[in-house]
């Protein structure tokens, strides 16, 4: 898919408005889902987390993290944690609208917010959260026989995820069910 129509896409797709949820138990994150232009196509910017983290380690994932009260908003968020992680500043980044959050299994409420990356942008490959960063074309990861469905127990309960291979691993949870989401747009 060429970046441009994505975008275009994107911008005309009914996104269902979802309000907040009331529980105050989950601890509020957003994640940022780059769009990346490699050679006129549409990637996706990717993270593999850390080995060394206490949560979530060496798992593939989308820059992003927890609410900071000195955040003014969710998209505020998404842009202050990807310029922490991998260096991708606001201004090398357009917002294109938010996704509706998802609820994990881990307590966590996640707002991803989707970006266009301008095309000569630059970030930071590793840092101390960040183990590796690459992209992977939409078109595979829109393409429903490139995902497995995975079966494992959770807290005693059978639960079943999607999963897509990539280089650096496995893409599942929480990212690969906000990646379906926003592939299904198309």
């Amino acid at each position: 898919m060429k970046i441009d129509q994505v975008i275009s896409q994107f911008m005309l797709a009914p996104i269902m408005a979802q309000t907040p949820t009331t529980l105050h138990t989950l601890k509020q994150s957003a994640v940022l889902i780059p769009i990346v232009d490699v050679n006129t196509r549409a990637h996706l910017l990717f993270c593999k987390r850390s080995s060394e983290l206490p949560s979530h380690p060496s798992q593939i994932c989308f820059p992003g993290g927890k609410v900071e009260q000195q955040d003014s908003n969710i998209i505020n968020t998404a842009l202050r944690e990807t310029e922490e992680e991998i260096g991708l500043t606001i201004s090398e980044s357009q917002v294109l609208g938010i996704l509706p959050f998802m609820q994990t299994l881990t307590g966590y409420q996640i707002t991803p917010v989707v970006a266009s990356v301008q095309q000569d942008a630059t970030w930071v490959n590793q840092s101390d959260e960040v183990q590796q960063t690459f992209t992977v074309p939409l078109n595979q990861l829109s393409t429903a026989k490139n995902w497995r469905t995975f079966h494992f127990t959770n807290k005693g309960k059978p639960v079943s995820l999607d999963g897509f291979m990539t280089p650096h691993g496995l893409l599942w949870g929480a990212t690969a069910k906000i990646v379906k989401q926003f592939t299904a747009l198309f």
